[in-house]
């Protein structure tokens, strides 16, 4: 045996970790004892089986208290995984390859329980020290020699311990990776038939309590553009406001289903706060029946912010804007309909009177205020009103044909209908 390698009861040759000034590695005599010892300790399977599932139960709250484990179940694994550890050390000098079967089997069983795998592994190494007491009782009576070789073969005991229970670590991850899997699949599935609507009636409470959302509840929608962020992202952004929610990739968009808190603001306050979102918010809901209501509604209130914004847009925030974006071909039309002579003068003109015509209408059609805003020269206004006018054909002192220019003019900022701005600087787009 060479110095750099240590004989692994159960993997064969590996490098070795680094040892204390003067060890020495244990010798093919000292794995001979611990495999003879090993081998006798066969007959007593039964014995050490029964003697370890008391120490687990006694020992660990999980197993005694919550029973997640039955008695029967308990012993049977003791059982098998010793009968395995056993027979890897009692074939020490045969260099097999072991399969490690039942530590592999325990691990997954004991991720699909439940088991936290910390007491997993404090169960393990209940077992790696029933083995090594039985070996000492075995051993007692041997010469002095054997009680000297020992104390090298704990080494090879615990190592072998060790391996078994990297490999229970490494089947718990993997059952566990694997159930979390299956579980946000499961979610997904949930999640799409509650917004799409195919899901019984009889089974919301289900769906409820399986995506930890209440039921009955205030609930709300989101749709937000998959460029918004993750959708663990998203509910980790909600869960810091003890909000829970459920988030999915569906159909290209990134859509989650909210328990709303008391206080309306509070949803769209916490989702605001992902950089450069965009994201449609519905009003309350009262069942998870009604969400795909909630759906549609907010996907409406996205479809609303106008191109290039980043915001949280809740439907009832403004509803005629919501209106325009859910029938974007009749925007269009009124857009074209109303302000399209505006649209076809050479810029910067039409930039300019599209610009004033919003003041103006931003400051509840006060010439005075709209000059003060831009600012300007109040003739300048109204002159560049009167153009307006004259252009469209509508009136701004007419209140119904200045809610249609309106109206015009927020389709053509939704839609994206005025064009690029008009360069930095440049007088006659903000200014006179």
């Amino acid at each position: 045996m060479s110095a750099t390698t240590v004989l692994g009861p159960t993997l064969g040759p590996r490098t070795a970790a680094p040892r204390a000034p003067g060890w020495q590695l244990p010798s093919a005599e000292v794995e001979a004892t611990v495999a003879a010892l090993a081998g006798a300790l066969r007959a007593r399977e039964d014995e050490l089986a029964e003697r370890l599932a008391q120490a687990i139960a006694e020992s660990d709250s999980v197993y005694r208290v919550q029973m997640r484990v039955g008695s029967e179940e308990l012993l049977r694994a003791c059982r098998d995984n010793l009968r395995e550890v056993l027979g890897d050390l009692a074939h020490l000098g045969d260099r097999r390859a072991p399969t490690r079967a039942f530590a592999i089997a325990t691990g997954r069983r004991r991720a699909q329980q439940g088991i936290p795998l910390e007491n997993v592994l404090h169960a393990y190494r209940l077992g790696g020290r029933i083995i090594w007491e039985a070996i000492l009782e075995e051993s007692i009576g041997s010469r002095g020699e054997v009680a000297d070789q020992l104390a090298q073969g704990a080494v090879v005991v615990w190592e072998g311990i060790d391996l078994y229970s990297s490999a229970v670590v490494d089947a718990y991850r993997r059952a566990e990776a694997e159930i979390r899997s299956r579980d946000q699949s499961r979610r997904h599935d949930l999640l799409h038939s509650l917004l799409s609507g195919t899901v019984a009636a009889g089974e919301v409470d289900f769906a409820a309590e399986a995506l930890g959302l209440p039921q009955p509840g205030a609930l709300r929608v989101a749709v937000a553009d998959p460029r918004s962020g993750s959708p663990a992202q998203m509910a980790q952004l909600l869960r810091a406001a003890d909000i829970p929610s459920e988030w999915a990739f569906l159909h290209g968009q990134l859509v989650g289903l909210i328990a709303s808190p008391p206080g309306s603001a509070a949803v769209a306050e916490q989702l605001s706060r992902a950089p450069g979102v965009r994201a449609g918010l519905s009003p309350t809901l009262d069942s998870l029946l009604s969400a795909p209501l909630g759906h549609r509604q907010a996907e409406l209130a996205l479809r609303a912010i106008p191109a290039g914004e980043s915001r949280v847009m809740e439907l009832d925030s403004d509803l005629p804007l919501v209106l325009l974006a859910a029938a974007p071909d009749l925007a269009e039309r009124l857009a074209r309909q109303a302000l399209g002579p505006l649209l076809t003068l050479r810029p910067p003109e039409g930039r300019v009177l599209l610009h004033t015509l919003g003041t103006y209408l931003e400051q509840g059609g006060s010439v005075a205020r709209t000059a003060a805003t831009l600012p300007c020269h109040r003739n300048t206004v109204c002159n560049r009103l009167t153009r307006v006018e004259q252009l469209t054909g509508l009136s701004v002192a007419d209140p119904a044909q200045l809610s249609r220019l309106g109206l015009a003019l927020r389709a053509i900022r939704l839609l994206g209908l005025e064009g690029p701005s008009a360069p930095a600087g440049r007088r006659g787009w903000g200014g006179c």
